[in-house]
């Protein structure tokens, strides 16, 4: 049976042309032409009337249909729709902005400083795209920047002629609307609800209940959160499966026995944990069981696993306790995600917290967003930092990057960290400091990398009759309206992480004084910490000095933050630094160590991926043949091949162990009925000598061909090719929610075997390609017995 072979979209450009740019060098030397020559087909673009543009479009469409490339139709695209940014919402696209869209639609990864106009740049690459009429998704981190964004660009679009869907997000989307948004020629939404559309459309059980009109062209922004942070997240459906809560409670008492380093090693920076030798026989003493992987103990393994991992949690880091219920923490926001663990995970936690246990999900579907986005034939992504991970967009994405200069001189001066001896004085002096730029009409943004640290500061502000916001990431809408005002005269705001994420602040604040607010200084960014995270202390910074504005950074420090500690252990306690000095060797020294942080981190994404791609793989395979059994025109024929690969196996396997002619007939009477009447099977199970195999597997051929002419005259034709397909879509679905658990224990097992270090990706994908070969011929046999033995009504015949 053609069944689970491996399909794979081919990444390849929009562009399509020979002598695509390589290299930074002519990337943007490729840029820049773009806008000398968009520049001279401005002209003749303002004298168009608006009736005029919009024909541009189907006159850009004809001629693609007529052979002519993307890349040569370029120029003139991006002069069509700067124009109708003028006309329709007021904005006019910078030549930096030009540059960017250039680079987007070369299928770079472009870096655009914080204020330059993401945004409105997606909006040239996206017009181009979408004139070939294949599908354009805009991702972006959540669902208000997704409403945001294609709310203020769709007057453009629809100026040339163009629909912008918008999806929202809808735990039980309904098809025809999710249809109705994927339909527009450019769809805008939050990544996790591309990734859960892309899953239920691989679940679907007829072509109506697919949404998505296929995975073209893919637009990232915040391309570093979605495409590096969150790429290993996987987006899962699930569904409940009840009868487990005794038992995760009864593991979790087990798991609270073990002792940390003798009966397992956990990482808590990576939340992993796992047992020792020692641990496993302790777990195994518990329950007084010989080998806790025995099938034999229900999937007691996998309880234990979760157990163990979650003591790696650590509640309010992690995970936050409210009322009876455990709530995730995003750990790039700090906000508090309604999600839940799949897999018991959540319920793990739950045990762990001696809350009560909900009933727990297994996994229905999942895919995690770096195999989702690989399946676009053309992706790209903008972000504000994207240069320092350039190595990790080239190996996992192969994807290129690209730094667009800015519009207007960077002029922000980033002064020195400053040192202090304690947390509590360092804070002390970052809120006196706020107090007083605030006090002179400066506006003030504090970077707080905890929430701990952003209470204390707001403590300590109110203390000292300075007011502040304080944005812990918990609304998208209220962080938007806070930082639209984070720019005014004397405002403070501090932001957890990176609440606020995407929203611009304008000196003055909307229809404010910015030249007024310009003359004090400019927005301040101060910092409570500098963490290993480059990127994220790079966006706080980025948040002042947009488009040529002044503004101003300082770090606070503190000789007990863990980054400065790591680094001054060296240092005699008797040597007493005084409090307040800007330490440049020191910052010299962080900096380094986030480089090599960073390097460690891509390693640690590549070791990691390896195991992520063979379920990736395996995924791809099932589902494309999934996807063929719905657009299958002869199902007869599937099923009788299908039959005839069943057939072979059990015989093949019944010959091998030298069954009896009862035995196999025994046998095979539990995959279809077997015709009683007929001799040939024995007969060709008493011959001999070479061909003994193959005439009995022919025999047997024979008399289930037989009974399927039967079955198919009881049902009538078309019963039985609903049949077919129905129990086709239904014991894969059922395999594949198995296959998921059985490949979750196979990495939890090889975990263990490994000590706590890392297992052999080869070995895992050896094992995985046998359970995926065991599931596809369990697949094969169900799906012929449910054909013979589901009680099903037959067609009545028109008289």
């Amino acid at each position: 049976m053609a069944m689970f072979k491996f399909a794979r979209r081919a990444a390849g450009s929009v562009q399509g042309d020979a002598g695509r740019p390589s290299g930074e060098a002519e990337v943007l030397a490729f840029c820049r032409e773009t806008v000398s020559k968009v520049s001279a087909l401005e002209p003749a673009a303002r004298d168009c009337a608006d009736e005029d543009l919009r024909d541009r479009t189907r006159a850009y469409r004809e001629r693609l249909q007529g052979g002519e490339t993307a890349g040569a139709l370029l120029p003139e695209a991006f002069a069509t729709v700067r124009e109708a940014a003028r006309r329709a919402i007021g904005l006019r696209h910078h030549d930096v902005q030009v540059m960017g869209g250039a680079a987007l639609h070369l299928g770079m990864i472009t870096e655009m400083r914080t204020g330059e106009g993401k945004t409105l740049t997606a909006t040239l690459p996206a017009y181009l795209a979408a004139l070939s009429g294949q599908p354009v998704h805009v991702m972006t981190a959540n669902d208000y920047l997704a409403t945001r964004d294609r709310n203020w660009m769709r007057p453009v679009y629809e100026l040339l002629g163009l629909t912008a869907g918008l999806l929202e997000p809808a735990p039980r989307a309904d098809v025809a609307v999710r249809r109705a948004q994927y339909a527009g020629d450019i769809t805008y939404g939050p990544w996790n609800e591309f990734c859960y559309d892309f899953l239920r459309d691989n679940l679907a059980w007829d072509l109506d209940g697919i949404s998505q009109r296929g995975l073209g062209v893919a637009i990232v922004d915040e391309a570093d959160l979605i495409l590096i942070d969150d790429m290993r997240t996987p987006t899962i459906l699930s569904g409940p499966v009840t009868g487990q809560e005794d038992r995760h409670e009864a593991v979790a008492r087990a798991a609270a026995a073990l002792l940390p380093g003798a009966h397992f090693t956990a990482d808590q920076a990576a939340r992993t944990a796992s047992l020792t030798e020692a641990g496993l026989a302790a777990i195994e003493d518990w329950f007084g069981i010989d080998n806790l992987y025995d099938a034999a103990n229900g999937g007691l393994a996998h309880l234990v696993e979760n157990a163990v991992r979650v003591l790696a949690y650590e509640r309010d880091r992690d995970y936050l306790v409210s009322g009876d219920q455990v709530m995730l923490i995003d750990q790039k926001s700090g906000r508090p995600l309604q999600s839940r663990y799949a897999d018991g995970m959540h319920e793990a936690l739950e045990a762990k917290e001696r809350l009560p246990v909900q009933p727990m999900l297994q996994t229905i579907a999942t895919v995690t967003l770096r195999d989702y986005l690989r399946q676009y034939d053309h992706l790209t992504g903008m972000t504000g930092t994207a240069v320092s991970e350039a190595l990790i967009y080239r190996d996992l994405y192969g994807l290129d990057v690209v730094a667009i200069p800015a519009n207007r001189p960077v002029i922000r001066m980033d002064h020195a960290d400053t040192l202090y001896r304690t947390r509590q004085s360092k804070l002390a002096a970052l809120a006196a400091d706020a107090g007083r730029r605030a006090g002179a009409g400066q506006p003030v943004l504090i970077g707080a990398m905890s929430a701990a640290d952003a209470e204390e500061v707001a403590a300590l502000l109110a203390d000292a009759g300075t007011g502040c916001e304080v944005l812990a990431a918990r609304n998208f809408e209220r962080e938007a309206h806070v930082l639209a005002e984070a720019g005014r005269p004397g405002a403070v705001t501090i932001v957890v992480k990176m609440a606020g994420r995407g929203v611009d602040i304008i000196l003055g604040g909307p229809g404010g004084d910015h030249d007024a607010v310009a003359d004090r200084g400019g927005l301040c960014v101060l910092g409570t910490e500098r963490t290993g995270d480059r990127r994220t202390e790079l966006h706080l910074r980025g948040r002042a000095g947009r488009q040529g504005d002044p503004g101003e950074s300082i770090f606070y420090l503190s000789m007990e933050d863990q980054s400065v500690a790591s680094l001054t252990r060296a240092v005699p306690a008797s040597m007493r630094l005084p409090d307040g000095i800007a330490f440049r060797r020191l910052s010299h020294e962080l900096d380094k160590a986030q480089v090599r942080t960073a390097l460690g981190q891509a390693q640690w994404y590549q070791a990691n991926v390896a195991f992520d791609d063979v379920l990736a793989a395996q995924q791809h395979s099932f589902y494309a043949d999934r996807r063929s059994v719905l657009h299958e025109p002869d199902m007869r024929t599937r099923l009788t091949s299908i039959l005839d690969d069943v057939i072979t196996d059990e015989v093949e396997a019944a010959l091998k162990a030298e069954a009896a002619p009862g035995d196999l007939a025994r046998q095979l009477a539990r995959i279809y009925p077997v015709t009683r009447e007929s001799g040939d099977i024995s007969l060709a199970m008493q011959g001999g000598g070479a061909d003994r195999v193959a005439s009995v597997i022919a025999a047997v051929r024979r008399d289930a061909r037989q009974a399927y002419e039967i079955r198919e005259a009881a049902l009538g034709e078309q019963l039985m090719r609903d049949l077919e397909r129905r129990v086709l879509l239904s014991v894969s679905d059922r395999a594949w929610r198995e296959h998921l658990a059985a490949m979750a224990d196979l990495l939890s097992s090889l975990q263990i075997r490994a000590a706590g270090g890392t297992p052999s990706p080869a070995g895992y994908q050896r094992e995985a390609a046998a359970l995926y070969t065991a599931m596809a011929r369990q697949v094969r046999r169900d799906a012929v017995r449910h054909v013979f033995h589901l009680k099903v009504e037959p067609q009545r015949k028109q008289s």
